[in-house]
């Protein structure tokens, strides 16, 4: 093996036996924050409810229009979760959507959509992954649940290894 002397050469073997070091940090706990703090309506913010301070938010959904909230910084990795009742009835045209989205210019999004469905059919509930602009990732799956007749937590781990939808 030949030694070069070049900062370069000295960086990386310094990587090579530094990353075998690296330990794993527990991940914070989950902490309550004004939705102010953190997000932004995006349309319809009369379609928008807050509570207990500003930590809960009723996003309301009329025949009319549904509404919509950003957050105001960007995440690289990250654990998300959102609870949620979807409408009860006929919702055959409504998609209820929890998804991270990039603003570049190659479409890089993670999905939890709720397909709409007429009365009495199961609920579907449809992931998918969609990197540099390419998408058809797509799984659909009947809940074992009415997601309309309780709240649920759904939660999308991300990480630079895996991406893992949770239901509960």
């Amino acid at each position: 093996m030949t030694v070069s002397s070049s900062p370069w050469a000295l960086m990386a073997l310094f990587l090579m036996v530094s990353s075998t070091m690296v330990m794993a940090i527990p991940p914070r706990k989950a902490i309550d924050v004004p939705f102010g703090r953190n997000y932004v309506p995006t349309w319809a913010f009369d379609h928008q409810k807050q509570f207990n301070g500003g930590s809960e938010l009723q996003l309301i959904l009329d025949k009319y229009t549904g509404t919509g909230f950003q957050s105001k910084g960007s995440y690289l990795f990250g654990h998300f979760s959102m609870h949620i009742k979807l409408p009860a009835g006929d919702t055959a045209g409504v998609v209820t959507a929890f998804y991270l989205s990039s603003t570049n210019n190659e479409h890089d999004e993670i999905d939890f959509e709720f397909l709409g469905n007429r009365t009495g059919q199961p609920a579907i509930l449809q992931t998918n992954v969609f990197t540099g602009g390419k998408g058809n990732r797509e799984q659909r799956i009947y809940l074992w649940f009415d997601p309309s007749k309780a709240y649920h937590t759904y939660s999308i781990l991300w990480n630079m290894y895996q991406i893992v939808f949770f239901v509960d």
